[in-house]
């Protein structure tokens, strides 16, 4: 699902196709590899963003008290860690089977990015990610605290359909964003690109953006996104949710 999504979104793919189109080209090309690419940094980073993440937002609730404020603040710091892995994984899924854009792996990834632009190229798109995971965790984990709390002809949601749809409310709040920091780290960083003016800011990836497609295109890549966002969340909420509870029962 997420490289289905980062490829809908990216403009390096033909922006006439749309998920049915694009699942199926990749599938015919490149085969199943394809759609796994960037999985490796995904793994080996995953635990450590996410726990970096869940402390942030313990801690500052705690504090605060109240959970959209906390997972404001969780979200705007846990960026800072979250962007390198982000930038891999999405120049991981812009690869493809052959040709100039032929996959080459995270480590030689990483070695031709590093020698090109310095280690500070894994924070392109930064300023996107802090908006975006700023206003999105806000929502998010209030949504969540809210839904568990809430009752439905007496009866409250389970816990996964509440991490569910908090996900769902994290993307659809922040699709617009999300689209423009995709550009962002799914450009062509070339030395030639940058001559040509083809590096974008984010200012720039938004007028792209709105110009070429309207508002609607930055909700390019929609329904990949919420598919993948409400089974994720869904389960790692309900993880979370458990976990905590067991932590307080002192059964951890």
């Amino acid at each position: 699902f997420d490289t289905i999504k980062t490829r809908l979104q990216s403009r390096r793919f033909d922006l006439s196709h749309g998920p049915v189109v694009i699942v199926r080209n990749t599938y015919a090309r490149e085969g199943l590899r394809a759609f796994f690419q960037g999985l490796t940094p995904r793994l080996l980073t995953y635990s450590a963003v996410k726990f970096s993440l869940f402390s942030l937002y313990e801690h500052f609730r705690s504090i605060v008290g109240s959970s959209f404020v906390a997972g404001g603040m969780a979200g705007a710091l846990n960026a800072a860690v979250s962007c390198p892995q982000d930038l891999l994984k999405s120049q991981l899924q812009m690869q493809i089977a052959s040709g100039a854009d032929a996959y080459r792996g995270p480590m030689v990834t990483i070695r031709s990015l590093v020698h090109e632009h310095g280690v500070a190229v894994f924070w392109r798109g930064y300023r996107t990610l802090f908006v975006r995971d700023a206003l999105g965790y806000a929502i998010l984990y209030s949504t969540f605290a809210n839904l568990k709390q809430a009752r439905f002809d007496e009866r409250r949601l389970p816990t996964w359909a509440c991490g569910g749809i908090s996900g769902l409310c994290f993307y659809l709040s922040t699709l617009p964003i999300d689209r423009v920091k995709t550009i962002m780290m799914t450009q062509d960083f070339s030395r030639s690109a940058a001559r040509n003016g083809r590096v974008l800011n984010p200012m720039g990836a938004f007028m792209g953006v709105y110009e070429s497609q309207g508002m609607l295109g930055f909700y390019r890549g929609c329904s990949p996104t919420l598919l993948r966002t409400f089974f994720g969340q869904a389960v790692a909420l309900s993880i979370y949710d458990a976990a905590s509870q067991a932590l307080e029962a002192g059964e951890l």
